[in-house]
């Protein structure tokens, strides 16, 4: 790639973007980042970016002349398809490249699972990962996981295991590119995304995608009680052997570490493959009870459901990761009478079933800004609403007593108040240190 005319299309407050400029900055190639946010906005991303000499930016808009440029267009997977400049890159011919189709051509797919699904990616692909760790396997964990999927390259040359999380956008961006993992999973199919997708039926295609290339040598799971997934016109054109896992494949006496039941599912799509891999063949092999040790012992991910504070007998639940209503209620349901912290974006997403598991499961509600919100209060009849975490924490910490737990889980998107859902993570943890100690 030496001095090939590289165009980051989209830098983004991900590391996605970030990931790819320094990517190729690092090979000598000339690049320039493009983005429609503004240099203020887009300050983290940028600091990055300041000791690499060979890249220019166009920030607060996009160009047709840096397409006209560009040898090769690395595209953001949260542009979408009908974007004019990307019509226009095609139009002209253009090279358009994602971080994760320049990752597959150093991954061996054969040695490649992959996981998507609305809710469950992150603790479904780390369960994997440690369950091959600790079988000793070499093993390489990638994509969207807060890091650029392009940061593994180095790490591929010893032909490893990668356990690969791939999000809808990802997969939407794949579709020409016989994306074809090994072993692919899709945890479950829920409305989500909808202000991006233009409909269900596409987000439901997109994440088809996953599996649309396998061949008969491969493996699809699927979770066997998800109503979308088994259907015939889902199942239609899929040639991978198919295998349904289901919370109720746990033993008797499994009582793991990690909270809450949906996690249950998790953990089978976990198990069941770590028999298809041979690391749990049998009832009475060593691997199995390795494999079920590990599962027990997984506490969980950073931002899901995490215990962050626990003194005084009151305790605090991060679940920034909750993006949706049905996280959410899935929230709700595992902790319920809880002081429930929530609200944000709407994505497009009904709230109507989401604001009445709150009515009966939470014991008190506060709420952040944003027109998610909005909907919410009106079927509660509640007026107030924050824009800041401390100010929000301090009026919490006046109400609750000891036994009570304090839960964030947002069930909307953040990016009226934050840079994205990790962003809002980070800064409610630093929150409640402040406030509570």
């Amino acid at each position: 790639m030496k001095n090939k005319k590289v165009l980051i299309f989209g830098l983004g407050l991900n590391q996605g973007g970030v990931g790819s400029t320094v990517f190729f900055a690092k090979q000598g190639a000339e690049i320039k980042v493009t983005d429609l946010k503004s240099e203020k906005i887009l300050k983290l991303s940028l600091n990055q970016l300041k000791k690499y000499k060979n890249i220019s930016y166009t920030l607060g808009e996009h160009k047709y002349e840096d397409i006209d440029w560009a040898d090769i267009i690395i595209r953001n997977p949260a542009i979408k398809d009908n974007n004019p400049y990307l019509k226009y890159a095609l139009e002209k011919g253009k090279k358009v490249e994602t971080d994760f189709s320049i990752f597959l051509n150093f991954a061996d797919k054969k040695k490649m699972i992959a996981i998507t699904g609305t809710k469950g990616k992150s603790t479904t692909a780390s369960l994997i990962y440690e369950i091959l760790k600790t079988a000793g396997r070499k093993v390489v964990f990638a994509g969207n996981i807060g890091k650029s999927i392009l940061d593994t390259v180095p790490y591929l040359a010893e032909n490893p295991w990668i356990v690969v999380e791939i999000s809808s956008f990802q997969l939407q961006a794949l579709k020409d590119k016989n994306f074809a993992p090994y072993i692919a999973i899709i945890t479950n199919i829920y409305p989500d995304h909808l202000n991006w997708h233009t409909s269900m039926e596409e987000y439901i295609k997109a994440k088809k995608l996953i599996a649309i290339y396998q061949t008969e040598n491969d493996y699809l799971f699927l979770r066997k009680d998800d109503p979308i997934t088994i259907g015939e016109d889902f199942l239609s054109g899929i040639k991978a052997k198919i295998i349904y896992y289901s919370k109720n494949d746990l033993p008797k006496d499994f009582h793991p570490k990690l909270l809450g039941e949906h996690n249950l599912e998790n953990i089978a799509a976990a198990l069941s493959i770590s028999k298809t891999l041979d690391l749990a063949s049998q009832v009475n092999d060593p691997g199995r009870s390795q494999a079920l040790q590990v599962l027990k012992d997984f506490s969980g991910v950073e931002f899901r459901l995490q215990l962050i504070y626990n003194e005084d007998g009151i305790k605090i639940y991060n679940d920034t990761a909750a993006t949706s209503p049905d996280a959410g209620i899935k929230a709700l349901e595992t902790f319920p009478d809880c002081v429930l912290i929530c609200g944000g974006m709407n994505k497009k997403m009904d709230y109507t079933k989401y604001a009445s598991v709150i009515k009966e499961k939470a014991k008190k509600v506060y709420f952040l800004e944003g027109d998610s919100t909005e909907e919410i209060k009106k079927k509660l009849n509640i007026k107030k609403t924050y824009n800041d975490l401390e100010e929000l924490l301090k009026d919490v910490k006046k109400e609750v007593k000891s036994g009570d737990i304090i839960l964030f889980s947002p069930a909307a998107t953040s990016f009226n108040l934050f840079q994205n859902e990790f962003d809002r993570g980070r800064k409610f943890n630093e929150a409640v240190k402040k406030v509570f100690g």
